[in-house]
């Protein structure tokens, strides 16, 4: 049976979206606060992690044998350059398409990317953290080269490449664990993946190339990129019991069709009930 959804208004629309703008809201916050943060921002575990586990860091390693410097960009430096960018509107071009043609999947996606990004940011203030290029600046680590920005800096977009430097008006540098550039993507292969069918190959490539980009541009260590997936997983599996139980106790035996829809939508808070 096609799924039916209120008409695509305005009014629902700001209804249905301001939640995910409270994302930017926050965002805003911790940049103003991110100044007092700096002093009690840690260097371990994260660093501590990649060279016991590894033996050196991943991204001293790897930016040692693929970077080359700013003058002498690879297409390897691009295309990472281009993965990173992607997190600022993949996640939300699906939740976007999912609003128009899946609305009731809409509300679940945005459950998922709603809590995990409000816990990174809860534990960003209560555990700051250093990413790798700005541990390598403060000298706890050998010299890395923050690669997205060296690439906006080799297309001549010096003004862009300000938005990621230490003291940008949009940055929140000690917000790196976990990565939630890393949780996106991995959130969106689990929502995925009981329907992806051979698709599943492209959101784990996606997945890894994300890690891989994250790692290698020094923007996060691998503990971050860990920590992130693992608060997706927590997320992912919190709110699937969640529905599974409420979706049982709505299929009552003594519930008619109709009965039983309209107690499906109740159990799920946020989604409006069909008219």
């Amino acid at each position: 049976m096609k799924e039916q959804s209120p008409p695509r208004t305005f009014r629902r629309f700001a209804l249905d979206w301001w939640p995910i703008l409270l994302i930017l809201v926050a965002y805003a916050v911790l940049h103003e606060i991110g100044d007092t943060m700096t002093d009690r921002a840690h260097v371990d575990p994260q660093l501590w992690f990649d060279e016991r586990v590894f033996g050196t860091v991943p991204t001293v390693w790897l930016q040692q044998r693929l970077w080359d410097g700013r003058d002498n960009l690879h297409w390897y430096d691009y295309l990472t350059w281009l993965v990173y960018l992607s997190h600022f509107f993949v996640t939300l071009t699906v939740a976007v398409v999912l609003w128009f043609r899946r609305y009731r999947e809409f509300f679940r996606y945005r459950a998922l990317i709603l809590t995990v990004t409000f816990l990174g940011f809860a534990t960003y203030v209560i555990y700051p953290a250093f990413p790798p290029w700005l541990q390598s600046a403060r000298g706890d680590m050998p010299s890395t080269a923050r690669v997205v920005r060296e690439v906006w800096l080799g297309l001549g977009l010096d003004q862009v490449a300000a938005v990621f430097g230490q003291k940008s008006n949009y940055a929140f540098p000690v917000g790196a664990l976990p990565s939630l550039h890393a949780a996106w993507p991995f959130m969106l292969m689990l929502f995925f993946w009981s329907r992806a069918g051979r698709w599943r190959i492209l959101l784990v490539a996606y997945t890894l190339a994300m890690a891989f980009t994250l790692v290698y541009t020094a923007d996060h260590f691998v503990f971050d990129i860990i920590t992130g997936w693992a608060y997706a997983t927590l997320v992912y599996a919190g709110f699937s019991w969640y529905w599974r139980r409420h979706e049982h106790r709505g299929f009552r035996s003594d519930a008619g069709p109709e009965e039983t829809r309209r107690e499906r939508t109740a159990a799920e808070p946020g989604i409006p009930a069909e008219q």
